[in-house]
């Protein structure tokens, strides 16, 4: 027994552990081979008359790696190169924009490329062709990446847009598919988090989704948090969330250490307090205490603590250790998106409780003057830099053909998204060697690698013009809605997505079908 000043100090301590990242559902007796009873229309189940809208089994990744690349990247150097566009020889109202942009002055390209390692290599290779017969190079910064023939026979890129410039809104939208301040703003990890606890094994107590984050001052500024945005979920889609930091704490708060030795006797206090606190919510005679949103999300946030300790064996200190890196000649004592991919894969590819969403936020191998990829200032030098080393350290957790490492990601089980909230101008922003680019939502690209993604499905999806706004393409709700689609997940509900967030669809079946042709490339 404790006396009730011990039990103060205790919980005080354990109240720390409300800053730890989140777990996920409630832990069961069952046997670890017991699955969920399947029972009529579960969270994300469809109607039996929505079925062959449903992409094929077969082709559903069993997990998904989303690198996010704050701060918007820039498609006119790396996944949406078209010389034609902009070409100084044929003068016209965009003459020297998009690709063209960068090819002389004090900070160029071409220097830039050499001192990243390019080599003899060509500055860009052709992909394939767009929705206006163009054909869409890979650019200078994706050169490691564009040696990867597996890889690229399994890519497809969506043109994007929407019309917000700002961070603060843009990611938001762009990471969930709502505006910022609607009750259905919740993240993709949150909706694969709520149905594979609905779907999933009875007694599993470590998450099914996670984020990954740079512990950055820009993060939070530019509203990136939304990645684990729950919007009408319950408490516990929250994704489990990672900070990358030296001397990360989360292997300690994981331990529960403060308790020293009394967890089991605070646990069993608190779960008194609480049913006593439930039951002053119970109306007379009511079978159970009503369901009141704050109180149900403390509780989940109560038993998230109680259960970390089973999260222990998956991430340990090894795993949270800082990494350095270098690249294009610069060094950084700590390398986000290193961390971030190891951390991500190792999640993806455990052999027991498997992740089926991972979200890493890459801020850069060094952050732009103003955040992440944001750059206003230095474009060539910081892009090139933070493009080259994310796709370096992207190609190294990807089973090469025949490779078959099981702490690799193998692209027929996972599907791999590059990302970022929005692009940048075709036109250069200051002067001098100081040249940056400024925010651009009104055409950029999205990048789907294997999974879904096979030789009749990799391509284009979707064209840019020479105005750099998008011709055909997609809105980030029909993107999300898409990935949900794609997970086997039935992506309209009062938590997820409305008709009206698919362009021109009048109803649910006909928004699934037009997401799975446009985004997905499943044709009827």
């Amino acid at each position: 027994m404790i006396d009730r000043r011990r039990f103060l100090q205790l919980t005080s301590g354990a109240a720390l552990g409300l800053m730890t990242p989140r777990c996920s559902s409630s832990k069961s007796t069952g046997p670890a081979d017991t699955i969920i009873a399947p029972s009529p229309m579960l969270w994300g189940d469809h109607g039996s008359d929505a079925a062959h809208a449903m992409i094929p089994t077969k082709s559903r990744p069993e997990g998904i790696l989303e690198v996010f690349l704050m701060g918007g990247l820039n498609p006119w150097d790396t996944f949406y190169v078209v010389p034609e566009h902009g070409d100084p020889k044929k003068g016209g109202e965009f003459a020297g924009q998009q690709w063209w942009t960068w090819q002389d002055g004090e900070e160029n390209i071409p220097d830039i490329f050499q001192l990243c390692g390019g080599g003899n290599r060509p500055l860009y290779e052709p992909f394939a062709l767009d929705s206006e017969g163009l054909m869409v190079n890979l650019g200078p910064w994706l050169y490691p990446l564009r040696e990867r023939k597996d890889i690229l026979d399994r890519m497809r890129i969506h043109v994007v847009f929407h019309d917000l410039e700002p961070h603060e809104g843009a990611c938001p939208l762009f990471l969930s598919g709502q505006p910022r301040g609607t009750p259905r703003m919740a993240s993709t990890g949150s909706h694969v988090q709520r149905y594979w606890n609905a779907h999933g094994v009875a007694n599993r107590t470590v998450p099914y989704s996670y984020v990954i984050y740079p512990t950055s001052n820009y993060f939070a500024g530019f509203n990136v948090e939304s990645a684990f945005a729950i919007g009408s979920h319950p408490g516990t889609a929250q994704p489990l969330s990672i900070g990358l930091m030296p001397e990360n704490p989360l292997s300690e708060q994981l331990s529960r250490a403060t308790l020293t030795g009394y967890a089991a006797e605070v646990d069993a206090a608190i779960q008194f307090y609480l049913e006593r606190f439930k039951a002053g919510y119970t109306a007379p005679g009511a079978p159970k205490s009503l369901d009141v949103p704050g109180l149900m999300h403390y509780i989940h946030a109560r038993n998230a603590i109680q259960m970390s300790p089973d999260l222990q064996d998956l991430i340990t200190p090894d795993l949270l250790k800082v990494m350095t890196g270098s690249e294009c000649g610069y060094e950084a004592e700590l390398d986000p998106s290193a961390m971030g991919l190891k951390i991500a894969a190792h999640l993806l590819t455990s052999p027991i409780d498997p992740a089926r969403y991972v979200h890493t936020v890459d801020s850069g191998l060094i952050e732009s003057k103003d955040g992440g990829y944001d750059t206003h200032e230095y474009h060539v030098r910081d892009t090139s830099r933070n493009a080259v080393h994310m796709c370096r350290e992207l190609i190294q957790i990807i089973n090469e053909p025949g490779e078959n490492d099981p702490t690799k990601l193998d692209l027929d089980r996972h599907q791999v998204l590059i990302t970022s909230e929005m692009g940048r101008t075709p036109y250069a922003q200051g002067g001098g060697n100081v040249r940056g680019l400024d925010h651009w939502p009104y055409g950029f690209i999205a990048v789907s690698i294997g999974g879904f993604v096979n030789d009749e499905r990799a391509g284009v999806a979707g064209a840019i013009g020479e105005d750099a706004r998008s011709i055909t393409g997609i809105t980030p709700a029909e993107y999300r809605a898409a990935l949900l689609l794609s997970q086997g997940i039935w992506p309209f509900s009062p938590e997820s997505f409305a008709v009206s967030d698919v362009r021109g669809a009048n109803s649910e079946l006909e928004a699934a079908m037009m997401v799975r042709e446009k985004v997905l490339g499943f044709t009827s």
